[in-house]
């Protein structure tokens, strides 16, 4: 396969905060940088200028059960299977038998809780992390809940399309300790940006910065899924060559909190930036699955 190198756009990358520049090959990513050392680097690559769009991860969607795979795509989204929910009093089978645990909404969280803590206690803390306990929905733990939840590696799979999440306190349950992922559908449809901005602006409650929801509707969402490799829909080397590329206004850092978080929209923090909510939503350019075109016709 020949080496791909998209040039001239704006990266989302741990790489760097300033790349402009993507090459992927085999299906992986195998570089992000600045444009001048491109072409020397990738000689032969297959060239893709990128006009100023925005490349980052595609949308991960783990509530993919009857998911329209085509629409899906055409809004930047891919899926991922996340195994139906089950009932709280099968957590411990589950776990003895290293099954995926996945809890939906209206179950005890205190209860599921308490649970795996006796499991993790029982068999220990990685038996339990194996099998990835993601509960669906807010759960109305308080902070020795979510703390429980966190040291067994559970993720809390919010759906903000579907539920209620006036009053919640996101940030609080991002800086529990547990992953945090997040659905992007509302019914047979998908809706990422919107997602987004649900994410973002919760009624009476607080909402989490821009950053932390595309991270919930990425590589949270990739996890709930059962990714354990931490490099799962990034554009970090060696991740599969799966994004978007989008085409967008001006790119900006906002914080969830601008009271308590005004220092991440300082450029020094390193924050990357992103588009704008509060605009339009961005235009689907090309999406890219595994270093190959993927299904986006639109």
């Amino acid at each position: 396969m020949t080496a791909t190198l998209a040039t001239g756009g704006r990266i989302l990358t741990p790489s760097s905060r300033d790349a402009t520049a993507l090459a992927h090959d085999g299906g992986l990513v195998v570089w992000a940088g600045a444009d001048a050392p491109a072409p020397a680097l990738f000689p032969d690559a297959e060239h893709v200028d990128l006009a100023g769009d925005w490349v980052a991860p595609a949308f991960v969607e783990c509530l993919s059960d009857g998911l329209d795979i085509g629409a899906a795509a055409a809004r930047g989204v891919v899926p991922a299977g996340l195994p139906a929910p089950h009932a709280t009093g099968t957590v411990a089978d589950r776990v003895r038998a290293g099954e995926r645990v996945v809890v939906d909404a209206g179950a005890d969280p205190a209860g599921v809780a308490a649970a795996l803590t006796d499991l993790a206690t029982e068999l220990g803390g990685p038996a339990v992390a194996r099998c990835t306990p993601t509960l669906v929905g807010a759960p109305d733990l308080d902070d020795a809940g979510l703390a429980a939840l966190a040291a067994v590696g559970a993720v809390i799979l919010l759906r903000p399309l579907v539920d209620d999440l006036a009053g919640t306190d996101l940030v609080r349950l991002a800086g529990s300790g547990a992953a945090l992922a997040a659905s992007v559908r509302a019914g047979d449809e998908v809706r990422p940006w919107d997602a987004l901005r649900a994410l973002t602006t919760v009624d009476r409650g607080r909402g989490l910065s821009p950053r932390a929801a595309f991270t919930a509707t990425t590589r949270g969402a990739r996890r709930a899924a059962g990714a354990r490799d931490g490099a799962a829909s990034t554009l970090a080397v060696g991740a599969p060559a799966t994004y978007v590329r989008w085409e967008t206004g001006e790119l900006v850092v906002a914080a969830a909190d601008d009271a308590v978080q005004r220092w991440s929209t300082d450029p020094r923090s390193g924050v990357p930036p992103m588009p704008d909510l509060a605009g339009p939503d961005p235009v689907l350019r090309d999406l890219v699955v595994d270093g190959h075109p993927g299904n986006a016709d639109r």
